[in-house]
C-alpha cells in the first residue's frame, strides 16, 4: 500500500504502521500531491471536505504503544472493508489481534450480519470476525477491553455509524486505545496505471509493426498525445509515416475513476489504454482488467 500522509497528531505513526515502505509526507495541493506519488491512502488530521481522490484515515486519540488489540466496526457501508483492511495492517505491524465486530440491535437476526463478516473474510482473510448484540455504541464501546484500538467507517446510512456521529460523537474518543476513522474512495486510473505506450507519428509503418503488437496504439509527439494508430492500417502501408495514418486521440484521465476508463474498452480492448493528464501530456498507460 502506498500510504501518504500529511501534518497532524499520529498521522506519521499510523502512515508508517500501514505503508508497505516509507511512507512520504506531503504538503500543497492534496490532488496533485497523491497522482504524484501514486497514492492508495492518505492519512490525515481530518476528512479534507468533498476530496474522495484517494482513500482517507484518520487517527483520533491514536497512541500505538498503548494498542493491545485492533477491532474494526463493520456495518455494511462503503468504508467496511476499508475499516477491516485498516485493522488487519495495523494488527500485522503491531502484532497484536485483529478482529472485525458487526453489532446488531437485541432480538434482530444475526444471519446479514454473519454474511457480511464472511463476505469481507474472503479480502481479509488474517481478521476474524462476530456478531454483538448491542443497544447502542455506548455498549459496544464499554464491551472493549483495555488497550482496544477501533477502527470504523465515516458518517454513514447504519444506525451504527449515526449513534458514533450523531448526538452520541462523542463517544468515539471513549475508545479505550483511541480510534481510527476511515473513508473509501472509488478506484482511480493513476493507482493502476504502468508506463506509456506509444510510437512516434514519424515511425515508419513496417518499423512500427516490427515492435509493437497492439491492435490499437497511442501516437505522441514532445510528450503530448497527438492521435491513435490502428494495427489495420499499419499493415501494407510500408514506409508511410504513422501520423499520415492515425485517427483522432482517446484517452483517459489520470484521476477519473477505473469505471469512468472502462468506457473505452470497446475500443482498446487488452491493448493499453493512452492516460494524461488535463493538458493532454501523456502520463501512462491503463491496461484492463485491473485490481
Amino acid at each position: 500500500m502506498r500510504v501518504v500522509w500529511t501534518r497532524g497528531s499520529g498521522c506519521a505513526e499510523l502512515a508508517t504502521l500501514l505503508s508497505a515502505g516509507e511512507p512520504d509526507r506531503i504538503t500543497g495541493d492534496l490532488i496533485q500531491q497523491c497522482i504524484d506519488h501514486r497514492a492508495d491512502l492518505l492519512v490525515s488530521r481530518r476528512f479534507p471536505g468533498s476530496f474522495d481522490l484517494v482513500s482517507v484515515a484518520v487517527p483520533l486519540d491514536f497512541v500505538p504503544g498503548k494498542v493491545t488489540r485492533v477491532v474494526s466496526a463493520v456495518a455494511g457501508g462503503p468504508h467496511s472493508f476499508l475499516a477491516a483492511d485498516t485493522a488487519s495492517r495495523l494488527g500485522r505491524s503491531l502484532g497484536v489481534e485483529a478482529e472485525m465486530l458487526s453489532a446488531i440491535r437485541p432480538g434482530e437476526d444475526p444471519r446479514v450480519a454473519e454474511e457480511l463478516l464472511d463476505h469481507i473474510a474472503l479480502s481479509v482473510p488474517e481478521t476474524w470476525g462476530r456478531v454483538v448484540e448491542v443497544d447502542g455504541m455506548s455498549e459496544l464501546v464499554e464491551s472493549l477491553e483495555e488497550g482496544t484500538l477501533v477502527v470504523f467507517g465515516a458518517p454513514g446510512g447504519s444506525w451504527l455509524q449515526r449513534s458514533m456521529f450523531g448526538p452520541g460523537a462523542k463517544l468515539r474518543s471513549r475508545a479505550p486505545a483511541g480510534a481510527i476513522m476511515v473513508r473509501s474512495a472509488p478506484d482511480r486510473v493513476f493507482r493502476w496505471m504502468g508506463d506509456p505506450v506509444f510510437v512516434s507519428p514519424l515511425r515508419l509503418a513496417d518499423d512500427t509493426l516490427r515492435v509493437h503488437e497492439e491492435k490499437v496504439l497511442a501516437v505522441a509527439a514532445e510528450g503530448l498525445l497527438v492521435g491513435l494508430v490502428r494495427r489495420e492500417r499499419l499493415l501494407g502501408a510500408g514506409a508511410a509515416a504513422v501520423g499520415s495514418l492515425m485517427e483522432e486521440a482517446m484517452s483517459a484521465k489520470v484521476d477519473e475513476t477505473i469505471a469512468e476508463a472502462m468506457t473505452l474498452e470497446p475500443t482498446f480492448g487488452r491493448d493499453p489504454i493512452p492516460v494524461t493528464d488535463h493538458d493532454e501530456h501523456l502520463v501512462g498507460a491503463l491496461s484492463l482488467p485491473v485490481g
